[in-house]
């Protein structure tokens, strides 16, 4: 079996070889500026099966996200764990859009996001800001609620849209957390809360620290798959 295609890429930073898949599903290796060209192809090599299978579930989440109904014709979105169903309608006459909330009224049915939509908008130019500010509602509740549970003084929120992570913790005692959150299951989004209160009495990833997430998000380990499995989803979730 042919080894699967790469890009190398040379950096004046790198220590050392190393191998790794973009999120559009590209295996790069990344090679300090002096090494020689044959690393690349011998550290293929040895990982080839491990990168045949992160290729493999790139292209089965590229499908997946493919397959999707489109926003504007009634893709269903979970919010704060309730499935709504965007309905979206294009309004010549309005001068600016809005967003209603109708939630369901069984377990059977989703609830309604209504969309009016304006001649120069988009639907998701109008989700976007309403969702932060679902976002920012649902998130400083949800802090307020567990910050006394992990024991640490009530931080200030910041509600962001951060690429690369779902929260972060700073020195003077601020959150910052991924309006995204929403569209996460509860267990998942206090998980991700839990663990940035836990960081203002634990620094690092040591065993103290997963003993106090995991004390009080006993979900820790569920949640983490889940947010590997769907991160790409939730990037893409407006798209």
């Amino acid at each position: 079996m042919a080894d699967p295609a790469y890009e190398v890429r040379r950096s004046d930073r790198a220590r050392r070889a190393r191998l790794t898949v973009t999120r559009d599903g590209r295996a790069i290796v990344v090679l300090p500026r002096r090494a020689p060209a044959g690393v690349a192809g011998d550290l293929v090599r040895t990982h080839a099966e491990w990168l045949r299978r992160q290729l493999d579930r790139m292209a089965r989440n590229q499908a997946r996200l493919a397959a999707r109904t489109p926003l504007a014709d009634g893709r269903v979105m979970e919010i704060d764990g309730i499935p709504y169903l965007v309905d979206a309608h294009v309004e010549p006459d309005r001068r600016r859009g809005s967003v209603s909330q109708t939630p369901p009224t069984n377990l059977t049915e989703p609830g309604r996001l209504s969309v009016r939509v304006g001649p120069d908008e988009s639907v998701a130019e109008l989700l976007e800001p309403w969702l932060r500010r679902e976002a920012r509602r649902v998130l400083v509740q949800r802090v307020a609620a567990l910050t006394p549970v992990v024991g640490v003084a009530l931080p200030s929120v910041t509600v962001r849209d951060q690429r690369s992570r779902w929260g972060s913790a700073s020195r003077s005692g601020r959150l910052s957390l991924n309006w995204r959150l929403i569209l996460t299951p509860p267990y998942v989004l206090d998980y991700v809360v839990v663990h940035e209160l836990a960081h203002l009495r634990v620094s690092g990833h040591g065993p103290r620290f997963w003993t106090l997430v995991r004390k009080h998000a006993p979900e820790t380990d569920e949640a983490r798959r889940w947010l590997r499995q769907h991160h790409d989803e939730l990037l893409a979730a407006l798209d």
